[in-house]
């Protein structure tokens, strides 16, 4: 296992951002993740790169980068963010998955500046989903209630950014879900803790993450979540039966006519 420091610093920001990248076997992408990190305006930034054991050129491309990362067996995604949070210095944590990259340079930045002038504990914003050559595809995220959340993952993950301290007194993401673990962790605080919603596109994300590929397992688990956190047992299953139809017809019909959510 080793640990490579890398950070920005600067003594008038008065909030640290601490960014993690969990990754396996990313190395056609994390050059452009890492690129988006580094261009940030923000300068307070510590970023905190997590691989599962990469066996493609990923570890020498960051043992060669100089960058801050840790290499070593994980149990998934969720394993690897939570050694990032652990080894979080900054009060405000981010994760930016390993094939998306910050739509701007000024994210960072516009976050930071909300966190200040508001009375919030975590924020969130869209992110736009793009296809292999960088096109639109879909944007996703939305500003919603506990019960809509129940019903249906619409917070963008990838978009939200979290104090440190809400890691620290609710616990940080159960390796048990493969893909829903963060719909898990939203709704465990989600009406504990003061909340923001940014109508900026924080994040490009790519289509091949594995809530992509894998659309049953990812409603099916998104089902679990729901009921473990008291979502109706008898509406449960009727919405599963809706989500997995409307993605793999309504969804995909739409985009392979032209059609792209804005």
């Amino acid at each position: 296992m080793k640990l490579v420091s890398f950070n920005h610093n600067n003594r008038n920001c008065a909030l640290k951002v601490t960014v993690i990248t969990a990754v396996l076997n990313g190395i056609e992408t994390i050059e452009k993740c890492i690129a988006s990190v580094k261009e940030q305006t923000y300068s307070s930034i510590e970023h905190l790169i997590i691989d599962g054991g990469s066996t493609d050129g990923t570890v020498e491309y960051l043992e060669k980068s100089g960058l801050s990362f840790i290499s070593s067996p994980d149990a998934g995604v969720y394993d690897g963010i939570n050694k990032g949070i652990m080894l979080a210095n900054g009060e405000l944590v981010h994760t930016l998955n390993a094939d998306d990259y910050y739509a701007d340079s000024n994210v960072v930045e516009n976050v930071v500046r909300f966190f200040k002038n508001n009375n919030v504990n975590l924020c969130h914003g869209y992110v736009e989903q793009i296809d292999a050559d960088g096109n639109h595809v879909w944007k996703i995220g939305s500003e919603v209630s506990k019960n809509q959340l129940l019903k249906k993952m619409k917070v963008a993950h990838p978009s939200v950014f979290v104090k440190i301290d809400v890691y620290k007194k609710y616990g940080s993401y159960s390796v048990g879900f493969k893909i829903a673990a963060d719909q898990d962790f939203l709704l465990r605080v989600w009406d504990k803790i003061d909340k923001g919603f940014i109508p900026n596109t924080f994040v490009k994300m790519g289509m091949a993450g594995v809530s992509n590929t894998n659309v049953k397992l990812s409603y099916r688990e998104s089902a679990a979540v729901s009921m473990l956190h008291g979502g109706n047992i008898f509406v449960i299953p009727f919405n599963y039966v809706w989500q997995i139809f409307k993605h793999k017809v309504i969804v995909n019909m739409s985009r392979k006519l032209g059609y792209r959510k804005r």
